[in-house]
């Protein structure tokens, strides 16, 4: 019940929606002395959030649900370790501000603006879950690819440069999305786009989020290498017997071309795949030399993925 409520509400912008009002910045400040720790279910009604007081400057481990600040000027507020849960920022801008240790989940960010911010857009990694709240993720999709380029500028112009290259990963993830949601959904004022068109990006998209998290994320990477790696060597300890392996230069002491050991599969997938090693053997048969090239093209693609993580890794 739960989890149709917020995706019926999700865009839900009526302010009538929520328990209480604040009409003024004394009110908001005075609800966050007497919170211990939590707010919710309000509605934010002034024009800005501007600290007056030394102490407005400030906002500490304070967890934010059920509210709304849209159409809201936020300036020159420092946030630490705070939540913001199913809040909603319709048009909200966030000037001057920082964001330490925060957190965003099932956040409405339609038309925010973020300029001259430090903030971190992996603090939004769950603005929507897209296992748990995939039908909304989908039909937001085009909300948080125009949210997560915002970010992407902001970090760019201040200077930020990690921050970036977040952004631009988020900014992809949900540009895949956004292909799902022109290709299913019926949208305003524009057209679905072709079967052509869809599969032309959505699979390079893919592919390119589910191996290396675009070129961001060594940990996509070591999963998918690891996977092919233990395909390769299931497949080579299996078939080992109709390759026709022979020994080459030296003398193996585990060499058997009609059954192999683990320890001798292992260092031949890892001579097929990687070329580190030397493991002194060589297939004969037509399928054993096939088998082996397709390793090593494989192997090829995989070492231009890992140099494209590093260069963005490591490369400004």
């Amino acid at each position: 019940m739960q989890k149709k409520v917020i995706i019926e509400n999700f865009w839900n912008f009526d302010i009538n929606q929520y328990g209480r009002q604040i009409i003024s910045q004394n009110d908001f400040y005075e609800m966050l002395i007497t919170a211990a720790g939590g707010v919710r279910d309000f509605v934010y009604l002034p024009k800005s959030i501007t600290p007056i007081n030394k102490n407005d400057y400030k906002i500490t481990h304070t967890t934010f649900s059920d509210c709304s600040f849209s159409i809201t000027t936020i300036e020159n507020i420092e946030f630490y370790g705070c939540k913001f849960i199913n809040c909603k920022f319709l048009k909200t801008k966030f000037i001057n501000c920082k964001f330490h240790d925060c957190k965003f989940e099932l956040t409405n960010m339609s038309f925010a603006e973020v300029s001259k911010t430090y903030i971190d857009p992996d603090f939004f990694r769950n603005i929507i879950p897209n296992y748990t709240y995939f039908s909304l993720s989908v039909n937001s999709a085009n909300m948080c690819t125009t949210f997560f380029q915002t970010l992407y500028h902001n970090a760019k112009d201040s200077g930020q440069e990690e921050h970036k290259k977040n952004a631009d990963y988020h900014f992809k993830k949900w540009k895949g999305l956004n292909l799902i949601q022109k290709r299913f959904t019926e949208q305003p004022f524009t057209d679905k786009i072709s079967w052509k068109e869809f599969l032309t990006n959505f699979p390079p998209n893919l592919f390119q989020y589910v191996v290396t998290g675009y070129g961001y994320r060594i940990s996509n990477y070591l999963f998918t290498f690891l996977l092919i790696f233990f395909l390769f060597f299931y497949s080579n300890h299996k078939n080992w017997a109709s390759f026709a392996l022979e020994k080459r230069d030296v003398t193996l002491n585990n060499f058997n071309p009609d059954s192999s050991s683990l320890e001798t599969t292992f260092y031949y997938t890892l001579d097929a795949t990687t070329k580190l090693v030397d493991s002194q053997i060589q297939p004969r048969s037509y399928e054993g030399m096939m088998w082996l090239s397709f390793q090593g093209v494989v192997g090829f693609v995989l070492l231009s993925l890992l140099i494209t993580i590093i260069i963005n890794k490591f490369v400004k």
